[in-house]
């Protein structure tokens, strides 16, 4: 693993975890900052893939899946 993998994998943790955090909390955050960050989030998602997403064919070819 090369360390942009290593590094993206990090990212990708992060953002999950963020991610976890404003929908734990998305009662007591406002509509339209809401709507915001999920765009943001979803264009984030196409570079730093996160839990949720299918893994890269690189990281196909890695693991085998």
């Amino acid at each position: 693993m090369g360390i942009f993998d290593k590094a993206k994998k990090a990212a990708g943790k992060a953002k999950d975890m963020v991610d976890d955090q404003v929908e734990k909390h998305s009662d007591k955050i406002p509509d339209k900052i809401e709507k915001v960050y999920d765009k943001a989030s979803d264009a984030a998602e196409k570079v730093i893939p996160g839990k949720d997403s299918e893994p890269s064919p690189s990281e196909k070819l890695i693991t085998g899946d």
